[in-house]
């Protein structure tokens, strides 16, 4: 009865708190929705969504209003019902329908669902874990769990979506009415929660536990087997660091290591070859420090036969004493007859190492590399070594793992038994016989640790100043779950990509946080998906190079970096969220991503976005032309006339018919039946009839003619020119012909039949027919920006010298279609920037915009107010000759993995 009273108590307070809080978030609300409308970076689409959902707010709050009690009453019932599956409340309490509390719903609201639960998490702060702690006391349980709160965030969050849901409004405003009202609430978390501990507080539950070492199972006994003369606790009992809630360092680092001293130099020649100090000789290589042996650190001892066994005393809270660590001296992944180097390049599918006589694109100086200070040597222990084991998190006081593990406060005490629920809920599963899959207890126990004990961006760097590697910090605890040397090995490549990667300059500083917070979920990914460190094309990898790639062009470009780091950071809380268990989360946050950088370097600046636009309408005049050109040319093989009239039709009077097409359909069926007429006028007439009518179609045609020229703005005196060789041709024609075994024309109705096709149905072109028209795309181009006033740059004709060419050689040239190394393609993105270095050009550019169709790039050239244009042919013969490079010569992990590399080959290059 005590806790049918203190929970219906907690009940009454709580709901009274959150109910008095829902009435007055609609003018807050209505508020915020206005200022999201207004804001300058919000489309015009999204604007018009963001307005109806306001208008659509104030005439269903009342029956919102009204339904967000109802539905909380019920989820109240049903949560208190099932809180640790051993109270039952009186019937008052327990006769609650059955209501499921997650329905199935789409990937986008579970992930809006889950931002909503979060923020109220964040936003009810210390209030909700003393709320964890007190629900816990109450029922007589050890272990913290939130889920088994039944006043927590996740019901608010799932009566607020019910009410709303109920309302059957436009899937759109209903979405932004949700996320709205979340945010509007949110700010009254801490009092809702306030107030439930309040009424905890005087019903004399606090928010302490009492700490409680329980001895290891003994199916971990292959872990941490501590016999008595090895110590590890009371008696020679050895104790689970992971159900103790006392990690590896918790104690003084110095109780064992000035027992140590001494015993250090004896042993460093015979650690040399120890799989423990190969490896930390490899992290001080990546670090960029002189590759050495070690500072005298316990990995050393653990090679040295000849050291002495440090008494029971001097072990570490919850480890096995150091001639047990000497049975397994480093990572049994690492054997010494195997190089390094090797291994490595067998773990991320690389096949051949570089040779000594192959460029090597990692030199020194070709990769921005900021090396990792150590810390000095008298604070080794007490700083980075004396945290090593130690789990992070933001509420942690900074005292844990630097005194004795008696002083421990509760927040570690909670972590610690968290993941003591993982470990035993792991241990039910496995000995229930479940598939090996099912029953990954690293994998689950690394995805708990993302989701609740990973520091928050300030708590990211240490004492130095450096990012912290937060894997190698817990290795001994990750270790001890590891079911096998995979799995250790795993743990150590991660660790090493992450030791590398947190130092890469071609990363902004703030990106290198956030990805340092995602370590826990790349490494379970990694044990999940054995191809993550193999395979270039894994989706979690292309979505972490291309945020890291688009944060640092951001940084550079700068008028699209706000908008990027906002967008960045909604990546990072989702991720933040969420562990690999998600199906398909990196590639669908990508193809996101994906969209908004497309649309943000696109539209951002109004210069590049009304290129874009031109060059859009240029490709589709140029097809268009394309598509008349072909149709023109399969008609004219077999009529022999003067190649330079030739010409004249087959490329100028086609711009002529285009231009029509898009003016007057009428004029343009004029421009095509002109074609057949001019080419039958040019030929011999032996007939009087003919003559006679081509004297009478003479006007007609030549005034179509100079309508077609004047059309296209030609000059007063090109027209004449051509006028007046017409004129002689018609001259001839009419003039009877001396040789009367002279081959004599098609007849008009025969000229006409031959360009039926052409002159009456639809055209049609083949992709490899474009290429032989390609002189006329920039002419369009031109033609495009010149009309609309734009100050683009064509960069084309600056970079490289135009081929020579003739009156008769326009309709040739690249003739020859040439294809695009696919090499390039895969880097040519949005977003990337290159360093053009061209003999009349040389800037550093950002690529703005892609055409789909890979026949050009839009630019924006550093200190230039106006974007450039340049061709996926020129820009491929640059990289060629050198002329371009590309800012980051390889993604991120790539680079990682290559210097890695170098420095494994490094380390093994060693000689004692």
């Amino acid at each position: 009865m005590v806790a049918n009273e203190s929970l219906s108590s907690a009940r009454a307070e709580f709901t009274h708190a959150f109910n008095h809080a829902v009435p007055g978030i609609l003018p807050e609300a209505l508020e915020a929705l206005l200022t999201k409308a207004n804001y300058n970076g919000t489309s015009s689409a999204e604007k018009g969504r963001i307005v109806s959902a306001r208008s659509l707010l104030p005439e269903k709050w009342d029956a919102i209003s009204r339904a967000i009690p109802v539905h909380l009453v019920h989820l109240l019932d049903r949560s208190i019902t099932t809180a640790y599956s051993t109270f039952r409340p009186a019937s008052a309490l327990g006769q609650a329908t059955e209501l499921a509390l997650l329905d199935s719903s789409t990937f986008e609201t579970t992930l809006r669902f889950n931002e909503m639960t979060q923020n109220f998490r964040d936003k009810a702060g210390q209030g909700l874990l003393d709320l964890n702690i007190r629900i816990a006391v109450l029922f007589g349980q050890d272990d913290i769990r939130e889920r088994e709160n039944p006043f927590r965030p996740y019901l608010l969050a799932r009566c607020i979506f019910l009410a709303v849901e109920e309302q059957r409004l436009p899937k759109e405003s209903e979405a932004i009415i949700i996320e709205q009202l979340g945010e509007s609430i949110a700010g009254s978390m801490a009092t809702v929660y306030e107030a439930a501990n309040a009424a905890l507080e005087k019903q004399g539950i606090s928010a302490h536990l009492s700490l409680k070492i329980s001895k290891a199972p003994e199916s971990q006994t292959s872990r941490n087997t501590n016999t008595p003369a090895q110590g590890g606790g009371v008696g020679g009992q050895g104790y689970s660091t992971m159900q103790a809630g006392v990690f590896p360092g918790a104690q003084a680092a110095g109780q064992g290591h000035a027992q140590m001293q001494g015993a250090f130099p004896a042993a460093q020649q015979a650690s040399m070859v120890s799989p423990g100090v190969r490896l930390e000789q490899l992290f001080q290589t990546v670090r960029g420090k002189p590759l050495s042996l070690p500072p005298a650190t316990p990995i050393l001892a653990q090679s040295a036969g000849s050291m002495q066994t440090a008494p029971a005393s001097t072990s570490y809270a919850g480890m096995p004493s150091l001639d047990t660590q000497v049975v397994n001296a480093g990572p049994g992944w690492l054997k010494d007859a195997n190089a390094l180097g090797g291994i490595l390049r067998q773990a991320f599918g690389e096949t051949v190492a570089t040779s000594n006589g192959q460029r090597d694109k990692h030199a020194e100086g070709s990769i921005p590399f900021t090396a990792r200070e150590s810390a000095p040597a008298g604070a080794s222990n007490g700083g980075n070594q004396g945290n090593s084991g130690q789990f992070a998190h933001a509420g942690l006081p900074s005292s844990v793992g630097k005194a004795s593990a008696d002083l421990i406060q509760v927040p570690a005490a909670l972590v610690a038994s968290h993941l003591q629920n993982i470990e035993s809920h792991l241990k039910q599963r496995a000995e229930a016989q479940l598939p090996p899959e099912l029953s990954m207890g690293l994998g689950k126990v690394l995805g708990q640790m993302h989701k609740v004990m990973v520091p928050d961006s300030v708590a990211m760097k240490d004492g130095q100043g450096e990012i912290r590697n937060l894997i190698r910090e817990h290795k001994d605890a990750l270790y001890s779950l590891a079911k096998d040397t995979d799995e250790q090995m795993c743990i150590d490549l991660v660790a090493m990509l992450f030791e590398v990667m947190l130092c890469d300059e071609l990363v902004p500083i703030k990106m290198r946080i956030d990805l340092g917070r995602l370590q826990f979920l790349i490494l379970q990914l990694a044990l999940k998906e054995k191809n993550l460190l193999s395979d270039g094309k894994h989706p979690a990898r292309l979505l972490l190079n291309r945020i890291c790639s688009i944060a640092y062009s951001a940084e550079q470009i700068g008028d699209v970096e706000n908008h990027v780091a906002e967008e960045i950071a909604r990546i990072i809380k989702t991720l933040m969220r969420h562990d690999s268990e998600v199906p398909e989360l990196f590639s669908r946050i990508q193809n996101r991503f994906e969209t908004f950088i497309a649309r943000e370097l696109r539209t951002n600046d109004v210069h590049i976005r009304r290129t874009v636009k031109a060059m859009d309408e240029a490709e589709i005049r140029f097809m268009r032309f394309a598509c008349i050109a072909v149709a023109i040319s399969k008609a004219m093989p077999k009529v022999h006339v003067d190649p330079g009239f030739r010409s004249f039709l087959k490329t100028e009077w086609v711009k002529a018919i285009e231009v029509a097409e898009r003016t007057d359909a009428i004029l343009a069926r004029r421009y095509r039946l002109l074609v057949p007429d001019l080419l039958w006028s040019v030929f011999p007439k032996t007939e009087n009839e003919e003559r006679s009518l081509l004297s009478s179609m003479l006007p007609s045609m030549v005034g179509t003619l100079r309508h077609g020229l004047d059309l296209m703005e030609w000059e007063k005196a090109r027209q004449q020119k051509l006028l007046n060789w017409l004129a002689e041709a018609h001259s001839k024609a009419l003039r009877p012909s001396a040789d009367s075994k002279k081959p004599q024309g098609l007849s008009l109705p025969a000229m006409h039949e031959r360009f039926e096709q052409f002159t009456n149905q639809a055209d049609t072109v083949e992709h490899s027919e474009i290429h032989l028209y390609e002189f006329a795309r920039e002419y369009y181009q031109l033609a495009v920006l010149a009309e609309l006033g734009l100050r683009t740059r064509m960069l084309d004709k600056e970079v490289r010298k135009p081929p020579a060419t003739t009156d008769d050689a326009l309709t040739v040239t690249g003739a020859t279609e040439s294809s695009l190394n696919p090499a390039y393609l895969e880097r040519i993105v949005s977003g990337t920037l290159i360093d053009i270095k061209a003999d009349s050009v040389k800037a550093k550019a950002c690529l703005r915009w892609v055409d789909p169709y890979l026949n050009h790039v839009v630019l924006s050239l550093r200190g230039e107010e106006y974007p450039a244009v340049l061709s996926m042919r020129v820009f491929c013969e640059l990289l060629d000759f050198g002329k371009l490079r590309f800012v980051e010569e390889e993604p991120l992990f790539e680079r990682a993995i290559h210097i890695l590399l170098k420095s494994a080959d490094e380390v093994d290059n060693v000689r004692v």
